[in-house]
């Protein structure tokens, strides 16, 4: 029993090792010349310099600050507006018993099941028809309107079908119209399905390659992680801190954004677990 009990955790240390090592070796190195980094990849800097980073924001042709950029804007801008629309999507389907709810249940579902491979060829022609390609504006619209939509309509109606409905009862006998209960009343209420929701979405947004390559394309905009692939495909000798560098400014983000989530979204995991 006593082997059995230090087994796990050191199981668990020795896994939880193998996923953080890259991001140990992406932040040290980041802070190395690269004579350090072939010389020792995993030891500390000494002495530290911020050379990496600077080249990597400096560079002439702004890919890595212009990928940052645009990348912001795709997620907040997505994120924002599919939680708006999924909420209230996924509220009329979890509270009403209609056909046309079912058919929007049904719709959804294959905007889920389906990868977004299979429609990308008829979504190019569709977006050259009407001078989409290269543009944020073509972007938003696959992001608002494809399979991240339907992910987010399906966490809020299984969080709403939870709710009692005796909080909206009483606030509509209290004098609140539709409106009014939904966004002051419910809407606060999922909190913990909201991080959940904005999460994923930024994660998945964030690290987004295959669309942006394909609908924004090389010349007429970048997300960071093509612009990470852009720039290395620059270099004709690996410059490995630079590398190392652009790895984590394109990480960073994402794990501050997660550790400012990650209450709210334990506690949606935690609650959907028990009311499960």
């Amino acid at each position: 029993m006593k082997a059995k009990r230090f087994a796990l955790p050191i199981v668990l240390v020795l896994i939880t090792s193998l996923f953080g090592l890259p991001l140990y070796m992406a932040v040290l190195n980041t802070f190395k010349t690269q004579e350090q980094i072939l010389g020792d990849p995993l030891g500390f800097p000494v002495p530290f310099t911020l050379q990496n980073l600077v080249e990597a924001f400096s560079r002439p042709d702004n890919l890595i600050a212009r990928g940052l950029m645009t990348s912001v804007i795709l997620v907040v801008v997505s994120v924002f507006f599919i939680v708006i629309l999924s909420s209230a999507i996924g509220y009329y389907i979890a509270r009403h018993k209609t056909r046309f709810s079912k058919i929007l249940q049904l719709l959804f579902m294959a905007g889920l099941m389906i990868p977004a491979q299979i429609y990308l060829i008829p979504i190019v022609q569709i977006f050259r028809t009407f001078k989409l390609i290269g543009s944020l504006g073509g972007m938003l619209v696959v992001f608002i309107g494809g399979g991240l939509l339907s992910f987010a309509v399906f966490v809020y109606s299984g969080f709403i079908k939870n709710i009692p409905l005796d909080l909206e009862e009483a606030a509509l006998i209290d004098g609140a119209n539709k409106f009014q209960m939904f966004w002051k009343i419910l809407f606060p209420l999922l909190r913990p399905a909201t991080a959940t929701v904005v999460i994923f979405l930024t994660l998945w947004i964030w690290n987004e390659f295959l669309l942006p390559l394909i609908l924004l394309g090389p010349g007429s905009g970048v997300t960071i992680t093509l612009g990470i692939y852009m720039a290395l495909g620059q270099l004709y000798t690996i410059n490995y801190g630079q590398m190392f560098a652009m790895m984590m400014i394109a990480s960073l983000p994402m794990l501050i954004f997660f550790s400012g989530f990650q209450k709210e979204f334990i506690a949606g995991l935690v609650g959907g677990a028990l009311k499960g």
